[in-house]
């Protein structure tokens, strides 16, 4: 009977688990907190694997011994990188509080991950030793190894740190289940102080990603499900926040409502899926030309609506040109009837004009559909 190592039982299946969730992972994909939870995915299983290809190149120093300096090399290069994915993923449940502090906790995350790349790399490089060596096929721990080991415990740490100290500023219907990722990264990087033969730490991230995808990815009532960007509820809430920050900030903001002009010929002529196939697509083009710190959310139908910071309206009409144009082309390379077209309202937020969020949503509406009544006519 063959005895397997536990080191490989656990990656397999801890890998199996992050491919699965990778497979999984897609309805959210083009929202920030889903693309960030991606990279976490992506990153373990990166390290997972070099951890493997690490031992198997260890344990045949013969052959392989070049997968050993291989596997190890990215494990050390990446480790903090994991973490920090993690930290960014866990602030994409935070509403606008403490954005300052915030920031500046993310800014020693990141200068941490990065010296530790660049050192990391100057020591492979030239072969300093710093970290971690290999002498006649065997593996040796550099004399920079424990405080570079002890610097990651402490990073894993401050991301435990980072999630309770913040944990008021978590939307409260998250706040419980987001604690699970840095809290099991934590226990996992424990225990693999005392079972050294085992790679506890990505399997305890592994087990926060899972959680977080059942409670959260899932399941977020604030998705739209067939594009992945916000729903209307979502972005009504989005509105009033933003309404709430300008009438004491003073900090404005626009908001765009977009529809499809004559979107019913593309399911006419070519059927509903073509139809979902272009909703999509309209997603995508808003996402691409606002960029990732716009809030995109579909209304419902054909409509959708995006919300981003104030950059004036020569700015906005630019961007609104460019999706138009990029409709074009897509109405080109599909063949969709000439008349497909999108009309838009928008506005600037300002707390002297709009007594509410739904006296300003309702101007921009109003807006829209005199532009669609517009563009109908044209057509006929």
């Amino acid at each position: 009977m063959i005895e397997v190592p536990g080191w490989i039982v656990l990656s397999f299946f801890t890998s199996i688990l992050l491919i699965l969730l990778l497979i999984f992972q897609n309805k959210t994909s083009r929202l920030q907190k889903g693309k960030k939870y991606s990279a976490i995915l992506v990153c373990t299983l990166v390290l997972l694997i070099s951890e493997a290809v690490g031992r198997v190149g260890e344990t045949y120093p013969d052959k392989y011994l070049i997968l050993a300096k291989v596997g190890y090399f990215i494990i050390f290069l990446l480790d903090p990188a994991d973490i920090l994915f993690a930290v960014s993923y866990v602030d994409c449940w935070m509403d606008s509080g403490n954005v300052r502090t915030r920031a500046a906790f993310r800014q020693a995350f990141r200068i941490f991950a990065l010296l530790n790349i660049v050192l990391v790399t100057i020591s492979s490089v030239f072969d300093l030793r710093w970290f971690f060596y290999f002498e006649n096929g065997v593996y040796y721990r550099g004399p920079f190894f424990l405080i570079r080991a002890l610097s990651m415990m402490l990073f894993i740490t401050l991301l435990v740190v980072y999630s309770i100290v913040f944990r008021k500023d978590f939307m409260s219907e998250y706040k419980n289940v987001i604690l699970c990722l840095p809290v099991f990264a934590f226990l996992g990087a424990v225990f693999q102080v005392f079972l050294a033969n085992l790679e506890l730490t990505y399997a305890g991230i592994s087990l926060g990603c899972l959680v977080l995808f059942f409670c959260l990815q899932s399941r977020d009532v604030n998705i739209d499900y067939l594009t992945g960007v916000l729903n209307r509820r979502a972005i009504d809430i989005k509105i009033e926040e933003k309404v709430r920050i300008c009438q004491t900030s003073g900090k404005e903001f626009v908001a765009v409502m977009l529809d499809v002009d004559n979107f019913k010929t593309i399911n006419d002529n070519f059927g509903h899926d073509e139809g979902d196939k272009a909703i999509k697509i309209i997603a995508g083009i808003l996402q691409d030309t606002f960029g990732r710190n716009a809030f995109i959310g579909r209304f419902g139908g054909d409509e959708f609506c995006v919300v981003v910071d104030n950059e004036g309206i020569d700015k906005l009409e630019e961007r609104l040109d460019n999706v138009r144009e990029k409709l074009q082309n897509q109405r080109k390379r599909h063949g969709w009837d000439r008349s497909v077209d999108v009309s838009f309202g928008y506005a600037i937020y300002n707390s002297n004009k709009y007594k509410s969020a739904k006296e300003f949503a309702e101007s921009i509406d109003k807006q829209m559909y005199k532009e669609k009544q517009i563009h109908h006519s044209q057509t006929v």
